[in-house]
């Protein structure tokens, strides 16, 4: 967020506190438990959200020279990212054209990809390079048996991926600015270019996807399942929300923005007071902390509809001279609370959604976030419920 836009949410949470109040949906919202436990919607989120939306894939500094390269999978995409020599940002199915084994695996610095299979080798930017036993494969077209492409895109030090091959006559560049839509303009003021990666950790609870995501999408919970860690810090059930089309805003208040208020406008500062929650759809929240930025990533697993992968990564700015052991207590402190509070219960609920013991749960209307995460995912599939 900008100043102005600081001022405006800052002001509007000191009203929520002052009346005991907070931002509202418009209606309750009831949503089926089939939404977290069917395999059949499991499906459909695979193909309509995770395969032909574009995914953020983290910071510009997850791949800070040319050479870097990382893998991950995505939805059953298997995919590999590069920055080339040019600087450019690329994306390939990381599977190569011979048998279709990965030509990478986890992150680096490489100046071409050899597949361990045969030896087929293929360069930073997807072309192939040359194959083993020339004989065996005479007649060959190298050019046209390069990585296959994937569109990619970059700006604001965002980097968004779509996990389906371009098609010919597509560009494979991802205009970010129309993926981010207005959120943009707050991405733009963050400078997310200055945070390079401290942390990056990986579970795989036994949730559905979208409950990994529900997590961060409410204050309410605060006081009630966080009251021995975060909960003395922050205000509960207290927060303003601002959609962006399907991408969303959530901002909550720490008990300390109580010393903002004895200060004229032109001196207050809600920055140290107020942590911003932006929910990326589908799968991304991104937290806007005191001094850092907290990224979490959730994927569908495969075949079960209730399990789950969720990244969760830590940047830091360039700037700080704070040392690691900082940095290191920040992290320990967002994996305690959500994975050894949130997501533990989160699998206990999951076992109740597939249970068959209840129909649907409800998002209050104090829950405006999740309303417009669920709403947004329906508009999406195209479905009613």
């Amino acid at each position: 967020m900008d100043r102005n836009e600081q001022l405006a949410v800052g002001s509007r949470l000191l009203g929520h506190i002052d009346g005991r109040t907070t931002d509202l949906a418009d209606a309750l919202f009831r949503n089926k438990v089939d939404a977290y436990s069917s395999t059949e919607r499991a499906m459909r989120e695979r193909d309509a959200l995770f395969r032909a939306l574009p995914l953020f894939m983290g910071l510009s500094s997850r791949l800070p020279k040319p050479g870097d390269y990382v893998t991950e999978d995505v939805a059953g995409m298997p995919v590999l990212m590069t920055r080339g020599t040019d600087g450019a940002v690329r994306a390939f199915a990381n599977i190569c054209r011979h048998r279709g084994a990965p030509v990478a695996q986890g992150c680096g610095n490489a100046r071409a990809f050899v597949c361990p299979y045969h030896g087929w080798t293929y360069d930073g930017q997807g072309k192939l390079l040359g194959v083993t036993d020339k004989v065996g494969f005479a007649g060959l077209d190298l050019g046209a048996h390069g990585l296959v492409r994937l569109p990619v895109g970059e700006k604001h030090g965002m980097i968004f991926m779509r996990a389906t091959p371009v098609q010919e006559s597509e560009s494979a560049d991802i205009d970010v600015d129309t993926t981010l839509g207005a959120m943009g303009l707050d991405f733009a003021a963050l400078e997310l270019n200055t945070y390079p990666m401290f942390s990056v950790d990986r579970v795989t609870p036994r949730i559905n996807w979208k409950f990994a995501v529900d997590t961060f999408l409410e204050g309410y919970h605060i006081p009630h399942l966080h009251r021995k860690t975060i909960a003395p810090y922050f205000i509960g059930n207290c927060g303003t929300f601002d959609g962006a089309g399907r991408h969303g805003r959530m901002c909550v208040a720490r008990t300390s923005i109580d010393g903002v208020r004895t200060l004229p406008e032109s001196e207050r500062n809600f920055r140290p007071h107020v942590i911003a929650i932006y929910q990326l759809f589908p799968n991304t929240i991104i937290v806007w902390q005191v001094d850092h930025i907290e990224i979490w990533r959730a994927f569908p697993d495969r075949d079960d509809p209730g399990r789950c992968e969720v990244e969760f990564s830590l940047y830091m700015p360039a700037d700080s001279e704070r040392p690691a052991a900082y940095w290191e207590k920040n992290r320990d402190i967002a994996i305690r609370t959500v994975m050894e509070e949130d997501f533990p219960l989160g699998e206990r609920m999951q076992i109740g959604f597939e249970s068959g013991a209840t129909e649907e749960v409800i998002y209050g209307r104090n829950e405006p976030s999740l309303v417009h995460f669920h709403s947004s995912i329906r508009s999406a599939l195209g479905v009613a419920a």
